[in-house]
């Protein structure tokens, strides 16, 4: 029964990743053009500025102010970049100590079922214990609320 739809998942498959390919090859074109258009408008305008700046302070003080500008620029793109790169670092291994809590969770829980369910007592309390656990570590992570964070650093 599955070999008759074979055929057709294939094909469906095979258009959509055609499909994917068409958006990206459109895509990659299109941000090509827009890059070459804007390097060519940024050259310029930083060609404007620079006979602006010629005609009041003269040629060598003009690419000077220039030089500094773009000088200045990179170094502050650069620790925007540093800053950004260590929040994302830090968010990262927040995520992994999450993923790690969890998984250390999860796994004591499983090992501790077969010891919990000999004894009739506990196996009752099971379910009411895992959704009071539950509803504890889901705390603040209602719809609609933020995670509390520390308001002294």
């Amino acid at each position: 029964m599955l070999k008759l739809f074979t055929p057709v998942i294939s094909a469906i498959i095979g258009s959509e990743v055609q499909a994917a390919t068409q958006r990206a090859k459109r895509s990659a074109i299109l941000y090509t053009i827009m890059a070459i258009a804007l390097l060519t408008a940024t050259f310029f305008l930083l060609m404007a500025l620079f006979f602006a700046l010629m005609m009041k302070f003269g040629l060598i003080i003009a690419a000077l102010i220039i030089t500094a500008g773009c000088v200045v620029l990179a170094i502050i793109a650069y620790i925007i970049n540093v800053v950004m790169d260590n929040a994302e670092k830090r968010r990262l291994e927040e995520r992994r100590a999450a993923i790690d809590t969890n998984a250390a969770l999860t796994a004591a829980a499983v090992a501790a079922v077969p010891t919990l369910l000999k004894k009739p007592l506990l196996t009752l309390a099971l379910p009411v214990a895992g959704l009071l656990a539950v509803s504890l570590l889901s705390k603040d992570k209602k719809p609609g609320s933020t995670p509390k964070k520390d308001q002294g650093s």
